[in-house]
This record gives C-alpha cells, structure tokens and sequence, in this order.
C-alpha cells in the first residue's frame, strides 16, 4: 500500500506527495483473525503512537491499528513544527476562555516540545533541529495591531520577544527560542519501532465497527477483531461518535509546497499573521528546500479547483522571497472546534472509550499533551487540563457564531446531497460514490489530488473508493 495518497495532475507544479513519506518504511501486517488486548488504539499517526507508548510502559497489552500505513495521514502531511507558537491562535484563544486556562494550556505545549525533544533523545532519533520559532507581521494592518499579538503570548505565558525580523519579513516580529524541526513521519515510525513486547502494531486494518458488550469493546475489521475494555480513538475524526462531534468539528483543508527558493531565508521557523499568512520552515535538505504553507485555509471541498490553491500559494511565495521552484505539493486536512481547544479525553457516554481530535493544524504538540491526558486518564488519574479539553465539555456563548456558521454549511451540503445526487458514480475516472458514507453528503472531485472529498466532515476517498481520512 502506497504511503501516500496524492496523485499526480497535470498543471500541478512539483511532485505530488509529501516529503515526509517519499520513502519506503517498514511494513506491518494486517490484522487477521480474533484478538485481545488491555488496550485498543485505532489511529497510528503521532498521537496513537505515543498514547500506546505510554501505555506499554504501564504493562498494559496494547493494540495499535491503522487504516493504512503509519504515520501516513495528518501526520505525514504535516508541516511539522514543534512549537507553542501556534500562529495568532493565543490572541483567539484569550478572547474566549479564561486567562489561567490559556496559560495552563500554553505552558502544556511548551513542555511538550521538550517531551518531545527527550523521547527523540531516548529513541536515538537524530533527525530534529532546534530553532527559534517567528510571529511576524504579514502587512501594514497587521503591523499596526502587532503589539496586540505580542501582549497576548505575553499573557499565555509564552517566552516572546519583541524583535524586528530581517529581509525577506522586515517587519515587527516575536520569537519564541529553542523550538524544533522534525521529521514527523521519521519519528513516528522511531516510537513504533521501540514499543517493544507488549504493543502488536496492523496496518491496512480499518476499523468497520465498534461494539460494547459484555464490559468491553470488540472491533470488528476486515479479516479479524480486536476486544479490549479501553480503546483510544486516535484517528483524526473519532469513527465512533458518541457526541455529536460531526456538529463540532469543522474541516479545513491546508496546501503545502516544498520550495527550492533562489535566495537567502533567515533560520527558524516562519508564521505570517495577517497578509498572506503564510508559514515557513527549512527542511534538512542539504540543498537547502522549504516548506511553504499557509496562504489560506479552507473549508474541505468548498473551492471549485483546488489547483487553484495551489498557484495562489504559489503566487504568494514569489510575492515574499522571489522566484522558487516547487519540489512537491501535498495538503492535509485538519478540524477546528468552536472554541479553539481540542477535544480530549473521554468520549461522552463513550465508557472507557478515548479520543482525541481538533488539533487545528498544531498536532505535534498538541498530540504530546493528548497522551498524557488520556494515559493519566486510563490509570485512573486526573490531568489538571482534564476539564478545559473535554470532549464533554459544554460550548460557550463565544461558539455560538462559528457553531451556527459552520454548521449552515453542513446543512446546505447534507440537503444538496440528497436532493441533487445522481447516486450512481461521482466523477468521470472514479468509481467513489456520489454521496459521502457518513451522512449521504454530496463529495467533490478534488481536481488537484485525485481524491472525492466530503465538504460536510472532511472524509476523503480515494478514485477507487477507499477511505482516506473518516468519518
């Protein structure tokens, strides 16, 4: 099974595919047959991953499963920044919760950095650099309201300072040191590498269904089962909703290049709030490639032509640093909540039933803080941001306007597609069907991909019909 899914298009520029997964990675087997285990993790990108490593480390018997192959999905379509710099999401952030509540959680990302920084040392994983990440106003307006932005890393807890970034950015900037580049897909595959006897790792096993019975949980794939009394859900969007959460998580999509850039791009990592927006990072190419982001992010199947995107992204990387040549193109999808904080922890009436989603395009550290949450979770312990992340939790007057926003979409799309779908094959070369298998929403044939994604919750199929990203 290929590592990726990104097919290549014509007037797409570079390769398609993510940089992370351009080479081969040990296979793991199918599961086949009926199974045990303390534990059932399904989902192994970088927050399966780790939770099982916990949990191992525990005693616990832990099954790991994934649809694909790991690490292959958000994971490996990341940009893969590990920082609490997480855009202008603080200056949001304090608009809607508590300030202590914000601090704890910004001060649980910058811990999480350096958890991460000694599981990479522990492993004897090497590929990772520390550099100084960048906030840096993206236009005048933004410049203008910059020391807005400042005050409220400030007031997070986060260790900025004002500094004045250099040419290309030349503008007003704030740095958080001692941040870290990764390879995300490379360390995934470290940890699981390392799980030792007590963790049994399938791919290619997609979970069908997910049953409680008789005081556990009993997973039903393809050729086999799984039956634990735990199961973590960590695979993007929980495929056993308990809650509702396909009204509380809202799909975005985000377009990546990697750039060869014709000129010099100061060190670190580079975050845009306002103007184009646009995020950079170097990779540990010798010849010096980057990676490009930003630009926009959209609603999963919401634009006419995603190549489209991909040449505005493009238009607005040679607007800031001249002419490049693009190496690779790839996108992932990520969710939004409401009120901007993941959903963490136990799944409502879920019963020793886990998740973890809505990390908005800042997984790599929000996933470190996941696991500790849920491992606490499991061994009967209570994380101190146990209550602030909880899928449980109740939505605020300040989701209202994005609730009912986001959710006018998922309406519009769910009538469409049972009013206009033909219900026979969606688009010309695919044989993925017309309406979405979650809710009968109508897909959309992505023109730059060569995927049939669902603008309601963001599944994704590939031209034969296989599942990509759920529900």
């Amino acid at each position: 099974m290929n590592r990726d899914y990104i097919e290549a298009v014509q007037s797409v520029p570079g390769a398609a595919g993510s940089v992370w997964l351009a080479s081969d990675a040990a296979l793991h087997p199918t599961l086949e047959g009926d199974h045990t285990a303390d534990v059932l993790v399904v989902g192994a990108g970088i927050t399966g991953a780790l939770v099982a490593r916990k949990l191992a480390d525990t005693g616990r018997r832990v099954i790991l499963l994934d649809r694909r192959r790991i690490a292959s999905g958000t994971t490996g379509h990341s940009t893969a920044k590990v920082t609490a710099l997480h855009g202008g999401s603080w200056h949001k952030l304090l608009r809607q919760h508590a300030e202590a509540e914000v601090r704890a959680w910004a001060l649980a990302n910058l811990a999480a950095v350096e958890e991460l920084a000694t599981i990479s040392a522990a492993l004897g994983f090497e590929d990772l650099r520390r550099v100084p990440a960048f906030l840096v106003a993206g236009d005048e307006a933004a410049e203008a309201a910059f020391d807005e932005q400042l005050a409220a890393l400030v007031s997070a807890g986060l260790p900025a300072t004002a500094t004045t970034s250099p040419l290309p950015f030349d503008r007003s900037a704030a740095t958080v040191a001692d941040q870290l580049l990764i390879d995300p897909s490379a360390f995934v595959v470290a940890v699981i590498a390392a799980l030792g006897p007590n963790v049994t790792v399938f791919e290619g096993s997609p979970v069908r269904t997910l049953d409680y019975n008789d005081h556990a949980w009993c997973a039903t794939c393809d050729r086999g089962s799984v039956r634990a009394p735990i199961v973590m859900m960590a695979d993007h969007f929980p495929m056993h909703d308990t809650g509702g959460f396909f009204t509380r998580l809202f799909p975005y999509a985000h377009y990546v290049l990697e750039i060869a850039p014709h000129g010099d791009i100061p060190d670190g990592m580079w975050m845009q709030v306002g103007g184009e927006s646009l995020t950079l990072r170097p990779t540990s190419d010798p010849e010096g490639t980057w990676i490009a982001s930003g630009h926009r992010r959209v609603r999963v199947g919401s634009v006419a032509d995603e190549r489209e995107e991909y040449a505005r992204l493009a238009a607005s990387v040679t607007r800031l640093l001249g002419e490049c040549e693009v190496i690779r193109h790839w996108s992932a999808h990520d969710h939004d909540t409401p009120d901007g904080l993941p959903f963490i922890g136990e799944a409502p009436l879920g019963r020793d039933l886990y998740m973890a989603a809505g990390f908005a395009g800042w997984g790599l550290t929000k996933a470190v803080v996941a696991s500790s949450i849920i491992a606490d979770a499991v061994e009967g312990r209570t994380h101190p941001l146990a209550k602030t992340v909880s899928p449980s939790r109740a939505p605020g007057l300040s989701s209202a306007e994005s609730l009912v926003a986001e959710n006018t979409t998922v309406g519009r799309e769910f009538i469409g597609g049972h009013l206009t779908s033909r219900h026979d094959k969606a688009h010309e070369g695919s044989v993925a069907g017309a309406n979405c298998t979650h809710l009968g929403c109508e897909t959309k044939w992505n023109t730059a991909e060569g995927t049939v994604d669902c603008p309601c919750h963001g599944s994704r199929f590939g031209r034969h019909g296989d599942v990509i990203y759920g529900p």
